[in-house]
């Protein structure tokens, strides 16, 4: 709320971080992972927005990509955001290209009963 930011560990390949609260300053958050702890720019970032909730959206990037692709898709609070090498279990390959897909890969709404 402060522009404060939490103090930020240092980058390790195996690890996992976890931001709460956070979508609002995605790209500050990046660049001093980036600058600050050593991350990666390509580390891979993925965002739970509404998670599990009928309307929970998932969107995944890299540090470098993913403020640009949070404000394509308008991702909102409450959001979870998921720094690390465990968000490559979400992404799925082009079948032409074998690129790991990015963007919006998740998209869950509530089914009439």
């Amino acid at each position: 709320r402060d522009e404060s930011s939490p103090d930020l560990i240092q980058y390790h390949k195996e690890q996992t971080v976890v931001f709460l609260m956070a979508v609002g300053r995605l790209r500050s958050l990046c660049e001093r992972l980036i600058n600050l702890a050593g991350y990666p720019s390509k580390t891979p970032v993925g965002i739970i927005q509404n998670a599990g909730c009928p309307n929970q959206r998932t969107v995944v990037g890299n540090m470098e990509t993913i403020a640009d692709l949070a404000e394509e898709y308008q991702v909102k609070a409450p959001s979870t955001i998921v720094v690390g090498e465990v968000v490559n279990v979400l992404l799925e390959s082009d079948a032409e290209t074998g690129e790991s897909v990015v963007g919006l890969i998740q998209n869950m709404t509530a089914t009439e009963v």
